[in-house]
């Protein structure tokens, strides 16, 4: 498959001048629903995807095989262009090589790369600590090496600000626009002197997901030539707790078909594509 169109599409959006939201994708029916609704762009963080392909919390423990897998399932099944939380790679800068060129296999319109330590060291505690500053830079040159000729996007993803400053947040998005990538991934910005100062310092867009309540004003963004953004992955905590509740109530005894909120047949039908695959069954099945 070409993932041709997904990729100008993220690169028109970070062309452009405003701030779209990004949807939240995990599996291929947020894809679905995510193209159908008109979403401009989706991200899928390392978390949703953990829950979603293991049942796991974030800690690493999905691996690279199985988020490519995953990415292709979305990506086959929707036109939005798929951001992924690459993670750190899933290793050192070979491995970032590596998850690049998976990543560009499997339909990714963009992969984002970050510079914490992962996954946990063995006695440490869970505070987020970052790699060295050269070791950073060398994994997103890796990156962007790994890239090549295809029109993958690379991101560089930094949680700098949060843990040594913002300074040496700069100092590495500054470094990381140097070695190539093609914007600027700028993760749960707490203040707007974060997103000031990295607007300031680099030419390159920005996308800026888990952000607090205060600073979700997409005009603002605009204005710092923020071109994405997220709150949060909330609606996946959503459909889990209607999930849950679904199931307690049979367990308490509601018959299935009984169940309030139940998607409507035509709705269910759209997320499941049932009208290609009826047109595909009449075209090739010789069906009536």
């Amino acid at each position: 498959m070409s993932w041709i169109i997904q990729r100008k599409r993220l690169r028109a959006v970070l062309a452009g001048d405003r701030c779209v939201t990004l949807a939240t994708v995990y599996d291929p029916i947020t894809a679905r629903l995510a193209d159908q609704l008109g979403f401009e762009a989706g991200l899928m963080g390392g978390s949703v995807a953990s829950y979603a392909a293991l049942g796991a919390p974030d800690l690493i423990l999905l691996t690279l095989s199985e988020l490519a897998e995953q990415v292709h399932r979305c990506a086959r099944v929707c036109a939005v262009p798929l951001i992924i939380d690459g993670d750190h790679g899933y290793g050192n800068a070979l491995n970032v090589m590596r998850t690049v060129q998976e990543m560009d296999y499997a339909g990714a319109a963009a992969i984002a790369i970050e510079d914490t330590l992962q996954p946990r060291p063995f006695g440490r505690s869970d505070e987020t600590m970052l790699i060295p500053f050269d070791e950073a830079v060398a994994k997103v040159r890796a990156a962007v090496a790994a890239r090549g000729d295809s029109d993958l996007l690379v991101l560089g993803r930094s949680h700098a600000a949060n843990i040594a400053g913002v300074d040496e947040a700069v100092a590495r998005f500054k470094a990381f626009e140097a070695a190539g990538v093609d914007a600027i991934f700028v993760p749960v910005a707490q203040e707007r002197r974060v997103i000031e100062a990295v607007s300031a310092a680099v030419e390159l867009p920005l996308l800026t997901p888990g952000l607090p309540v205060h600073l979700c004003d997409p005009a603002y963004l605009a204005r710092h030539r923020v071109k994405a953004w997220a709150s949060g992955h909330h609606t996946f905590s959503v459909a889990l707790q209607a999930l849950h509740d679904a199931m307690k109530a049979m367990k308490d005894g509601t018959i299935s078909s009984q169940l309030p909120g139940q998607a409507s047949k035509e709705l269910l039908e759209r997320s499941l594509g049932a009208a290609d695959y009826e047109r595909w069954t009449r075209e090739f099945l010789g069906a009536a």
